[in-house]
């Protein structure tokens, strides 16, 4: 009799240990999809300053080429958006993206490129979170990271 009771014991903790593990098992991928987000929201994070940050160099050296339609020498890649899209990486999905450039402009409205003038670039993404909890903890999906990057004009 003994021995049976020791053999029902045993089938008892096998049932108590799958619990416990399947329990585990979805916290730990729960954690795991956290830390994958997080990874690639710091990607894309370093992506967008590096791409804010070379549109405005380019800027500074060229202030007359925002963007492609400026003119027929500001034709890709001669232009601070297409500089701003191609010089952050090339894992960012560009089409979520909006690129902001700010030029200094007179009274008139008409843009200054006198050297000393400041010119910026800033790029708003919207990120979706991946993880299926954390938007419901956090409130908000997507969420919308942006960048900013300033130069001042060296070049005409």
């Amino acid at each position: 009799m003994h021995n049976l009771f020791s053999k029902h014991k045993t089938r008892i903790e096998s049932g108590q240990s799958l619990v416990e593990f399947a329990l585990g098992l979805v916290i730990l991928v729960l954690i795991l999809s956290g830390l994958l987000d997080l990874g690639r929201l710091y990607f894309i994070y370093v992506a967008l300053e590096d791409g804010a940050g070379e549109a405005a160099l380019y800027l500074a050296i060229n202030p007359a080429c925002p963007t492609a339609a400026a003119g027929s020498r500001c034709a890709d890649p001669n232009n601070a958006e297409y500089r701003a899209r191609n010089g952050g990486g090339g894992e960012v999905d560009w089409s979520l993206a909006i690129i902001k450039i700010d030029i200094p402009t007179d009274a008139l409205g008409n843009s200054v490129y006198a050297v000393g003038e400041p010119v910026s670039v800033t790029i708003e993404y919207t990120f979706p979170l991946l993880t299926p909890i954390i938007p419901k903890i956090a409130g908000v999906n997507p969420l919308t990271l942006s960048t900013h990057a300033s130069q001042v004009i060296i070049g005409e």
